[in-house]
């Protein structure tokens, strides 16, 4: 969620190789049927845990962009546009770890490359 200078400067950094699309509206998080976190999603001891973890590895949040409250997902989507892999976030701080990502991405038969 963001504008475009979002996506360019974070896309480019990050995923280079990726077309990355950015919308100011909640409306592509409702169309992958995401969600408003309540705040035992947003604040949970998980939350802090998965903080604490980030932060560890160097990482530290800036300020948000668009609608805070969003819980984030993830979806690999092939090159027909369909999704082949989902992953609704719990609360914050939920990401499936690269490694899930990286075999979700080859056992859709797609010849791209996720950065590796």
């Amino acid at each position: 969620m963001g504008q475009p200078k979002h996506a360019e400067r974070y896309c480019g950094k990050l995923a280079p190789s990726m077309t990355c699309l950015t919308d100011e509206t909640t409306l592509p998080y409702q169309t992958y049927g995401l969600q408003q976190g309540k705040l035992s999603e947003l604040m949970s001891p998980s939350v802090m845990v998965a903080s604490v973890r980030a932060m560890a590895r160097g990482s530290s949040q800036g300020k948000p962009i668009g609608d805070a409250k969003m819980l984030p997902g993830t979806f690999i989507v092939d090159q027909q546009g369909i999704i082949r892999y989902t992953y609704y976030s719990k609360h914050a701080g939920d990401h499936p770890a690269i490694e899930t990502l990286i075999v979700a991405h080859d056992q859709t038969g797609e010849n791209r490359n996720l950065n590796r």
